[in-house]
Protein backbone atom coordinates (compact mmCIF):
# COMPACT_ATOMS: atom_id res chain seq x y z
CA UNK A 1 0.00 0.00 0.00
CA UNK A 2 1.49 3.33 -1.06
CA UNK A 3 1.73 6.39 1.16
CA UNK A 4 -0.17 9.55 0.38
CA UNK A 5 2.04 12.58 -0.12
CA UNK A 6 1.87 15.31 2.50
CA UNK A 7 -0.05 17.48 0.04
CA UNK A 8 -2.56 14.75 -0.75
CA UNK A 9 -3.13 14.02 2.94
CA UNK A 10 -3.64 17.71 3.66
CA UNK A 11 -6.07 18.11 0.76
CA UNK A 12 -8.26 15.12 1.58
CA UNK A 13 -8.26 15.84 5.31
CA UNK A 14 -8.97 19.53 4.82
CA UNK A 15 -11.94 18.73 2.62
CA UNK A 16 -13.29 16.27 5.19
CA UNK A 17 -13.00 18.91 7.91
CA UNK A 18 -14.79 21.49 5.76
CA UNK A 19 -17.59 19.01 5.04
CA UNK A 20 -17.86 18.14 8.71
CA UNK A 21 -18.27 21.82 9.50
CA UNK A 22 -21.39 21.83 7.31
CA UNK A 23 -23.14 19.10 9.28
CA UNK A 24 -26.22 20.10 11.22
CA UNK A 25 -25.60 21.93 14.50
CA UNK A 26 -27.63 21.42 17.71
CA UNK A 27 -29.61 24.58 16.88
CA UNK A 28 -30.59 23.03 13.55
CA UNK A 29 -31.93 19.98 15.36
CA UNK A 30 -33.98 22.18 17.65
CA UNK A 31 -35.52 24.00 14.71
CA UNK A 32 -36.24 20.74 12.89
CA UNK A 33 -37.95 19.26 15.93
CA UNK A 34 -40.22 22.30 16.05
CA UNK A 35 -41.40 21.76 12.47
CA UNK A 36 -45.05 20.84 12.20
CA UNK A 37 -44.94 19.07 8.84
CA UNK A 38 -42.48 17.06 6.81
CA UNK A 39 -42.65 19.77 4.16
CA UNK A 40 -41.33 22.29 6.70
CA UNK A 41 -38.43 19.93 7.49
CA UNK A 42 -37.48 19.74 3.83
CA UNK A 43 -37.75 23.49 3.38
CA UNK A 44 -35.49 24.04 6.38
CA UNK A 45 -32.93 21.50 5.15
CA UNK A 46 -32.91 23.23 1.77
CA UNK A 47 -31.59 26.35 3.49
CA UNK A 48 -28.66 24.57 5.18
CA UNK A 49 -25.19 24.25 3.59
CA UNK A 50 -25.30 20.49 4.05
CA UNK A 51 -28.54 19.80 2.18
CA UNK A 52 -29.16 22.78 -0.11
CA UNK A 53 -27.91 20.81 -3.13
CA UNK A 54 -30.32 17.95 -2.39
CA UNK A 55 -33.46 19.92 -1.48
CA UNK A 56 -34.08 23.07 -3.46
CA UNK A 57 -37.18 24.77 -4.77
CA UNK A 58 -40.68 24.37 -3.41
CA UNK A 59 -41.83 21.13 -1.81
CA UNK A 60 -45.42 20.16 -1.10
CA UNK A 61 -46.43 20.06 2.56
CA UNK A 62 -47.67 16.51 1.98
CA UNK A 63 -44.52 15.28 0.22
CA UNK A 64 -44.43 11.49 0.26
CA UNK A 65 -42.10 9.89 2.81
CA UNK A 66 -40.78 7.51 0.16
CA UNK A 67 -39.59 10.43 -1.97
CA UNK A 68 -37.73 11.95 0.98
CA UNK A 69 -36.22 8.58 1.92
CA UNK A 70 -35.07 8.11 -1.65
CA UNK A 71 -33.17 11.40 -1.56
CA UNK A 72 -31.76 11.13 1.96
CA UNK A 73 -30.70 7.49 1.61
CA UNK A 74 -28.26 8.29 -1.19
CA UNK A 75 -26.70 11.33 0.50
CA UNK A 76 -23.95 9.40 2.37
CA UNK A 77 -23.03 7.55 -0.83
CA UNK A 78 -22.86 10.66 -3.00
CA UNK A 79 -20.73 12.39 -0.38
CA UNK A 80 -17.82 10.00 -0.97
CA UNK A 81 -17.44 11.00 -4.63
CA UNK A 82 -15.72 14.41 -4.14
CA UNK A 83 -12.93 12.71 -2.18
CA UNK A 84 -12.00 10.11 -4.77
CA UNK A 85 -10.11 12.62 -6.96
CA UNK A 86 -7.66 13.18 -4.11
CA UNK A 87 -6.99 9.47 -3.58
CA UNK A 88 -5.16 6.80 -5.52
CA UNK A 89 -7.00 3.65 -6.63
CA UNK A 90 -6.10 1.75 -3.44
CA UNK A 91 -7.70 4.25 -1.06
CA UNK A 92 -10.57 4.97 -3.44
CA UNK A 93 -11.33 1.24 -3.34
CA UNK A 94 -11.59 1.53 0.45
CA UNK A 95 -14.29 4.17 0.05
CA UNK A 96 -15.97 1.87 -2.46
CA UNK A 97 -15.93 -0.93 0.12
CA UNK A 98 -17.60 1.43 2.59
CA UNK A 99 -20.25 2.26 -0.01
CA UNK A 100 -21.02 -1.44 -0.50
CA UNK A 101 -22.80 -1.43 2.85
CA UNK A 102 -25.59 0.56 1.23
CA UNK A 103 -25.89 -2.13 -1.43
CA UNK A 104 -26.33 -4.60 1.43
CA UNK A 105 -29.14 -2.44 2.82
CA UNK A 106 -30.96 -2.78 -0.49
CA UNK A 107 -30.57 -6.57 -0.34
CA UNK A 108 -31.82 -6.62 3.27
CA UNK A 109 -34.87 -4.55 2.33
CA UNK A 110 -35.69 -6.87 -0.56
CA UNK A 111 -35.47 -9.85 1.80
CA UNK A 112 -37.75 -8.08 4.26
CA UNK A 113 -40.30 -7.38 1.51
CA UNK A 114 -40.26 -11.06 0.49
CA UNK A 115 -40.56 -12.23 4.11
CA UNK A 116 -43.35 -9.87 5.16
CA UNK A 117 -45.06 -8.84 1.95
CA UNK A 118 -44.63 -5.23 3.09
CA UNK A 119 -42.32 -2.55 1.74
CA UNK A 120 -41.85 -0.04 -1.04
CA UNK A 121 -40.18 -1.62 -4.05
CA UNK A 122 -40.61 1.57 -6.04
CA UNK A 123 -38.53 3.49 -3.48
CA UNK A 124 -35.80 0.89 -3.89
CA UNK A 125 -35.93 1.26 -7.66
CA UNK A 126 -35.50 5.02 -7.33
CA UNK A 127 -32.56 4.46 -4.98
CA UNK A 128 -30.85 2.04 -7.38
CA UNK A 129 -31.49 4.26 -10.40
CA UNK A 130 -29.71 7.12 -8.61
CA UNK A 131 -26.74 5.08 -7.35
CA UNK A 132 -26.37 1.67 -9.05
CA UNK A 133 -25.51 -1.33 -6.88
CA UNK A 134 -22.50 -3.55 -7.56
CA UNK A 135 -23.11 -6.57 -5.31
CA UNK A 136 -26.05 -8.08 -7.22
CA UNK A 137 -27.90 -8.00 -10.51
CA UNK A 138 -30.14 -5.01 -9.75
CA UNK A 139 -32.91 -5.97 -12.19
CA UNK A 140 -33.19 -9.52 -10.86
CA UNK A 141 -32.90 -8.39 -7.24
CA UNK A 142 -35.65 -5.78 -7.45
CA UNK A 143 -37.94 -8.24 -9.24
CA UNK A 144 -37.27 -11.07 -6.76
CA UNK A 145 -40.38 -12.67 -5.28
CA UNK A 146 -38.69 -15.53 -3.41
CA UNK A 147 -35.43 -16.14 -1.57
CA UNK A 148 -34.34 -18.40 -4.42
CA UNK A 149 -34.85 -15.46 -6.79
CA UNK A 150 -32.40 -13.48 -4.65
CA UNK A 151 -29.93 -16.36 -4.89
CA UNK A 152 -30.17 -16.06 -8.67
CA UNK A 153 -29.63 -12.28 -8.43
CA UNK A 154 -26.32 -12.68 -6.56
CA UNK A 155 -24.87 -15.44 -8.73
CA UNK A 156 -21.47 -14.38 -10.05
CA UNK A 157 -21.23 -11.53 -7.53
CA UNK A 158 -19.14 -11.35 -4.31
CA UNK A 159 -22.21 -12.08 -2.17
CA UNK A 160 -22.78 -15.48 -3.74
CA UNK A 161 -20.34 -17.35 -1.51
CA UNK A 162 -21.54 -15.82 1.76
CA UNK A 163 -25.29 -15.48 1.27
CA UNK A 164 -26.43 -18.48 -0.78
CA UNK A 165 -26.53 -20.97 2.10
CA UNK A 166 -28.34 -18.68 4.60
CA UNK A 167 -30.91 -17.87 1.91
CA UNK A 168 -31.33 -21.53 1.02
CA UNK A 169 -32.05 -22.27 4.69
CA UNK A 170 -34.47 -19.34 4.86
CA UNK A 171 -36.26 -20.62 1.76
CA UNK A 172 -36.66 -24.08 3.32
CA UNK A 173 -38.01 -22.75 6.62
CA UNK A 174 -40.27 -20.02 5.18
CA UNK A 175 -43.90 -20.59 6.11
CA UNK A 176 -46.82 -18.22 5.91
CA UNK A 177 -44.93 -14.96 6.39
CA UNK A 178 -42.72 -16.32 9.17
CA UNK A 179 -39.02 -16.71 8.45
CA UNK A 180 -35.77 -16.16 10.30
CA UNK A 181 -33.42 -13.91 8.32
CA UNK A 182 -31.05 -13.59 11.25
CA UNK A 183 -28.20 -15.60 9.71
CA UNK A 184 -28.56 -13.93 6.32
CA UNK A 185 -28.23 -10.49 7.92
CA UNK A 186 -25.25 -11.59 9.98
CA UNK A 187 -23.57 -13.03 6.88
CA UNK A 188 -23.88 -9.66 5.16
CA UNK A 189 -22.54 -7.78 8.19
CA UNK A 190 -19.56 -10.16 8.34
CA UNK A 191 -18.97 -9.70 4.61
CA UNK A 192 -18.83 -5.92 4.96
CA UNK A 193 -16.67 -5.78 8.08
CA UNK A 194 -14.18 -8.32 6.78
CA UNK A 195 -13.73 -6.51 3.46
CA UNK A 196 -13.27 -3.03 4.87
CA UNK A 197 -11.01 -4.07 7.75
CA UNK A 198 -8.92 -6.20 5.40
CA UNK A 199 -8.39 -3.14 3.20
CA UNK A 200 -7.73 -0.97 6.25
CA UNK A 201 -5.02 -3.29 7.59
CA UNK A 202 -2.92 -2.53 4.52
CA UNK A 203 -2.89 1.21 5.26
CA UNK A 204 0.22 2.62 6.92
CA UNK A 205 0.53 4.61 10.14
CA UNK A 206 -2.34 6.67 11.48
CA UNK A 207 -4.58 5.77 8.53
CA UNK A 208 -4.54 2.06 9.35
CA UNK A 209 -4.88 2.74 13.07
CA UNK A 210 -7.83 5.07 12.42
CA UNK A 211 -9.65 2.52 10.25
CA UNK A 212 -9.16 -0.18 12.89
CA UNK A 213 -10.45 2.20 15.56
CA UNK A 214 -13.65 3.16 13.71
CA UNK A 215 -14.57 -0.19 12.23
CA UNK A 216 -13.15 -2.25 15.07
CA UNK A 217 -15.52 -0.33 17.35
CA UNK A 218 -18.33 -1.01 14.89
CA UNK A 219 -17.49 -4.73 14.93
CA UNK A 220 -17.52 -4.78 18.74
CA UNK A 221 -20.92 -3.07 18.79
CA UNK A 222 -22.38 -5.45 16.20
CA UNK A 223 -21.15 -8.46 18.20
CA UNK A 224 -22.67 -7.10 21.40
CA UNK A 225 -25.93 -6.30 19.66
CA UNK A 226 -26.31 -9.71 18.04
CA UNK A 227 -25.36 -11.70 21.14
CA UNK A 228 -27.94 -9.76 23.14
CA UNK A 229 -30.63 -10.05 20.46
CA UNK A 230 -29.88 -13.71 19.84
CA UNK A 231 -30.32 -14.61 23.50
CA UNK A 232 -33.05 -12.08 24.30
CA UNK A 233 -35.35 -12.18 21.28
CA UNK A 234 -34.49 -15.38 19.37
CA UNK A 235 -34.02 -17.75 22.33
CA UNK A 236 -30.63 -18.86 21.02
CA UNK A 237 -28.42 -21.15 23.05
CA UNK A 238 -25.10 -19.65 24.26
CA UNK A 239 -23.31 -21.68 21.59
CA UNK A 240 -25.57 -20.36 18.84
CA UNK A 241 -25.25 -16.75 20.04
CA UNK A 242 -21.46 -16.95 20.10
CA UNK A 243 -21.36 -18.63 16.68
CA UNK A 244 -23.07 -15.69 14.96
CA UNK A 245 -20.50 -13.11 16.04
CA UNK A 246 -18.33 -11.50 13.39
CA UNK A 247 -14.90 -13.01 12.68
CA UNK A 248 -13.46 -9.66 13.78
CA UNK A 249 -12.15 -8.72 17.24
CA UNK A 250 -11.12 -5.32 18.55
CA UNK A 251 -11.62 -4.28 22.19
CA UNK A 252 -13.79 -7.30 22.98
CA UNK A 253 -11.85 -10.54 22.53
CA UNK A 254 -13.30 -14.01 22.11
CA UNK A 255 -13.26 -14.85 25.83
CA UNK A 256 -15.10 -11.65 26.71
CA UNK A 257 -17.77 -12.32 24.09
CA UNK A 258 -18.01 -15.90 25.31
CA UNK A 259 -18.66 -14.71 28.87
CA UNK A 260 -21.56 -12.60 27.59
CA UNK A 261 -23.05 -15.38 25.46
CA UNK A 262 -22.77 -17.98 28.24
CA UNK A 263 -24.24 -15.82 31.01
CA UNK A 264 -26.93 -17.85 32.84
CA UNK A 265 -29.71 -15.38 32.00
CA UNK A 266 -30.36 -11.98 30.42
CA UNK A 267 -29.99 -9.90 33.63
CA UNK A 268 -26.65 -11.60 34.34
CA UNK A 269 -25.54 -10.92 30.75
CA UNK A 270 -26.44 -7.25 31.01
CA UNK A 271 -24.57 -6.89 34.29
CA UNK A 272 -21.44 -8.25 32.58
CA UNK A 273 -21.90 -6.07 29.51
CA UNK A 274 -22.35 -2.93 31.59
CA UNK A 275 -18.83 -3.46 32.97
CA UNK A 276 -17.22 -3.44 29.50
CA UNK A 277 -16.14 -0.29 27.57
CA UNK A 278 -19.50 -0.22 25.78
CA UNK A 279 -21.65 -0.66 28.88
CA UNK A 280 -23.16 2.80 28.40
CA UNK A 281 -25.14 1.43 25.46
CA UNK A 282 -27.17 -0.75 27.80
CA UNK A 283 -28.86 2.10 29.60
CA UNK A 284 -32.16 3.88 29.36
CA UNK A 285 -32.48 6.96 27.19
CA UNK A 286 -31.87 9.00 30.34
CA UNK A 287 -28.56 7.26 31.03
CA UNK A 288 -29.72 5.04 33.88
CA UNK A 289 -28.44 1.47 34.09
CA UNK A 290 -31.15 -1.08 33.54
CA UNK A 291 -31.53 -4.83 33.33
CA UNK A 292 -34.22 -4.51 30.67
CA UNK A 293 -33.29 -2.24 27.78
CA UNK A 294 -35.63 -1.74 24.83
CA UNK A 295 -34.31 -2.60 21.40
CA UNK A 296 -34.83 0.89 19.98
CA UNK A 297 -32.97 2.54 22.87
CA UNK A 298 -30.15 0.01 22.58
CA UNK A 299 -29.80 0.61 18.85
CA UNK A 300 -29.58 4.38 19.28
CA UNK A 301 -27.14 4.08 22.17
CA UNK A 302 -24.86 1.94 20.00
CA UNK A 303 -25.00 4.56 17.26
CA UNK A 304 -24.00 7.23 19.78
CA UNK A 305 -20.88 5.26 20.68
CA UNK A 306 -20.04 5.03 16.98
CA UNK A 307 -20.61 8.79 16.66
CA UNK A 308 -18.07 9.40 19.43
CA UNK A 309 -15.56 7.04 17.79
CA UNK A 310 -15.80 8.96 14.51
CA UNK A 311 -15.56 12.30 16.31
CA UNK A 312 -12.36 11.18 18.06
CA UNK A 313 -10.69 10.75 14.68
CA UNK A 314 -11.14 14.46 14.01
CA UNK A 315 -9.89 15.32 17.49
CA UNK A 316 -6.74 13.23 16.95
CA UNK A 317 -5.30 15.78 14.53
CA UNK A 318 -4.13 13.06 12.13
CA UNK A 319 -4.68 13.17 8.39
CA UNK A 320 -5.58 10.64 5.73
CA UNK A 321 -8.43 8.58 4.31
CA UNK A 322 -9.57 7.51 7.80
CA UNK A 323 -10.67 11.11 8.41
CA UNK A 324 -12.82 10.91 5.27
CA UNK A 325 -14.46 7.72 6.52
CA UNK A 326 -15.04 9.33 9.93
CA UNK A 327 -16.87 12.18 8.18
CA UNK A 328 -18.94 9.79 6.06
CA UNK A 329 -20.03 7.91 9.18
CA UNK A 330 -21.08 11.16 10.87
CA UNK A 331 -23.04 12.04 7.75
CA UNK A 332 -24.72 8.64 7.71
CA UNK A 333 -25.71 8.98 11.37
CA UNK A 334 -27.06 12.47 10.74
CA UNK A 335 -29.33 11.07 8.02
CA UNK A 336 -30.59 8.47 10.51
CA UNK A 337 -31.47 11.33 12.86
CA UNK A 338 -33.40 13.04 10.07
CA UNK A 339 -35.43 9.86 9.53
CA UNK A 340 -36.21 9.84 13.26
CA UNK A 341 -37.37 13.47 13.14
CA UNK A 342 -39.55 12.79 10.10
CA UNK A 343 -41.12 9.77 11.83
CA UNK A 344 -41.77 11.92 14.90
CA UNK A 345 -43.67 14.46 12.81
CA UNK A 346 -45.62 11.90 10.81
CA UNK A 347 -46.86 10.04 13.88
CA UNK A 348 -47.09 13.08 16.16
CA UNK A 349 -44.87 11.72 18.92
CA UNK A 350 -44.03 13.79 21.96
CA UNK A 351 -41.16 16.01 20.78
CA UNK A 352 -39.33 16.12 24.07
CA UNK A 353 -39.43 12.33 24.20
CA UNK A 354 -38.49 11.99 20.53
CA UNK A 355 -35.24 13.91 20.90
CA UNK A 356 -34.01 11.26 23.36
CA UNK A 357 -33.80 8.90 20.40
CA UNK A 358 -31.55 11.15 18.33
CA UNK A 359 -27.96 10.07 17.85
CA UNK A 360 -26.22 13.44 17.86
CA UNK A 361 -25.39 14.12 21.55
CA UNK A 362 -25.96 17.86 21.21
CA UNK A 363 -29.45 17.28 19.86
CA UNK A 364 -30.74 15.60 23.02
CA UNK A 365 -28.66 17.47 25.58
CA UNK A 366 -30.81 20.59 25.60
CA UNK A 367 -33.65 21.21 27.99
CA UNK A 368 -36.95 22.71 26.96
CA UNK A 369 -35.93 26.21 27.96
CA UNK A 370 -32.59 26.31 26.16
CA UNK A 371 -32.09 29.24 23.82
CA UNK A 372 -35.68 30.31 24.26
CA UNK A 373 -37.04 27.27 22.44
CA UNK A 374 -40.19 25.57 23.68
CA UNK A 375 -41.22 21.94 23.23
CA UNK A 376 -44.95 22.38 22.77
Amino acid sequence: MSFLSAGERAAVTGKARVFRGRLLAPDDYLHLLKCGTVGEVIMYLGRTPSYSSYFHGEYSQDIHRGEIEGILSIVPMLEELPFCRYLGPERASLLHAWGERFDLEVVKRVLRIIATGMGDREALRRRVSSVPITLADAKKLLAAQTFRDVIEAIKGYPLENVLTEPLRQASETYSGGSVNLFRAKMAMDAFFMTRILSAGEKLPGSEGKGIRSIFGTRADLINLYWIYRGRRFFAMTPEEALAITLPVRYTLNFETLRSFAFAPDIPAMLRLIQECPYGAAFTTALGESTLEVSEIILEHNLYRILWRAATKIFASGTSGVHVVLAYLILRELEVKDLFTIIEDIRYDYDKKRAREFLIHPGANAFTAGDRGMSWQ
